[in-house]
């Protein structure tokens, strides 16, 4: 799996002769998709993007808007956005002509350290997330760092939110690390080798699943007012407490995963739908005949391996006492959320973040929302 660092826009997988198509979330389709299509001859479709708008219709609107403009198995899919963007136009791609090359350009932190890595392709359905989708490699994921300079703080949480995951299951050097190009670069890395071992998910690529079956239920629940990120810190919180309820993780560990989650500027609302968490719960695509089943940690920065399935099952009554924690936990932590959280900025490198800022002031350096 290829990833670039450096200016899309030079990037030599866009620069070949063959035809393009951008394929941008309406939010950034004026701010770097339009830009990016000229620079490159190239074409552009906008989409909705957000986690809302991975949908059946929506990769149903993409297919058909493929097949209106005549494109062919030998153009170049170009996807940019967030992690549902690129979701989206992978899996679009993965099944459009039975496959058509594409190459993914992520544009949130989120989409860098996870989204965009791995060949994971998906889109959502009303019973829970993530439940249609393939394996389809891009021919390269491209990271520009300056596409982070517009990123709205929550955005930065939900990519900070994946690099403490990989600190848990796998490099206890990035757990409640802070954000630098240093720290990225390395959650990116970790991530390969992750991939590279078990492509398929069929054994230690699990372990990425940490903190997911809950994150995911949540999303749902919330009807993805809750941001993916969001959501993730919350499940790894979940699932670190299960770890240790079942004798898994050292208790002093779990003390400190929950120490340093207080750390977290979280951002939950008062409620969720506890019918729904339920059912996407029960759909999570880890559950096998014996039942529920989760990834587990047996110390900080190492995932429990069960023979080499990287899940295992839970009892009834410990699953109940799961969601008893996470009703209890979950109003503790919307309720401390109400009367502020702790700043993103003690967990950034302010220098790293100062140089993304400091670029001539063109469209390419305006806010996002």
């Amino acid at each position: 799996m290829k990833v670039l660092f450096g200016n899309v826009a030079h990037a030599a997988p866009l620069c070949g002769e063959e035809r393009k198509v951008v394929i941008v979330e309406k939010e950034i389709h004026l701010l770097y998709g339009k830009p990016l299509a000229d620079a490159i001859r190239s074409e552009l479709i906008v989409i909705e993007g957000k986690e809302a708008g991975k949908s059946g219709e929506e990769a149903f609107f993409l297919i058909s808007t493929l097949v209106q403009r005549g494109v062919t198995r030998d153009c170049l899919l170009i996807g940019m956005g967030g992690g549902a963007t690129t979701d989206l136009v992978a899996f679009v791609s993965s099944i459009y002509l039975r496959g058509v090359p594409f190459v993914l350009i992520p544009t949130t932190l989120l989409g860098c350290v996870d989204a965009a890595i791995g060949g994971k392709t998906a889109i959502n359905l009303p019973s829970g997330k993530n439940l249609v989708g393939s394996f389809a490699h891009p021919q390269s994921i491209l990271i520009d760092f300056g596409l982070l300079r517009s990123l709205p703080e929550k955005e930065w949480v939900n990519g900070l939110a994946e690099m403490w995951k990989l600190g848990l299951v796998s490099d206890r050097s990035l757990w409640g690390c802070s954000i630098s190009e240093a720290s990225i670069k390395k959650a990116i890395e970790g991530k390969l080798r992750v991939v590279e071992q078990d492509p398929e998910e069929r054994g230690p690529r699990r372990i990425l699943n940490f903190g997911h079956t809950v994150g995911h239920a949540l999303e749902s629940a919330t009807f993805y007012s809750l941001s993916h990120g969001q959501a993730v810190a919350f499940g790894c919180l979940a699932e670190s407490y299960l770890s240790a309820r079942l004798g898994r993780l050292p208790l002093e560990q779990w003390e400190e995963i929950e120490s340093v989650y207080r750390q977290f500027p979280w951002n939950i609302p008062q409620k969720y739908n506890r019918e729904v968490f339920l059912q996407s719960i029960r759909c999570d695509k880890k559950k096998g005949k014996e039942g529920i089943r989760f990834t587990l940690i047996d110390q900080i920065g190492h995932a429990a391996p069960f023979e080499g399935d990287y899940c295992h099952a839970v009892s009834p009554f410990d699953f109940q006492e799961l969601l008893y924690w996470i009703e209890n936990t979950w109003r503790q932590i919307s309720s401390e959320t109400s009367l502020g959280s702790p700043l993103l900025e003690n967990l950034m490198e302010k220098e790293w973040v100062s140089s993304l800022m400091d670029v001539p002031q063109d469209s390419f350096s305006k806010k996002r929302r």
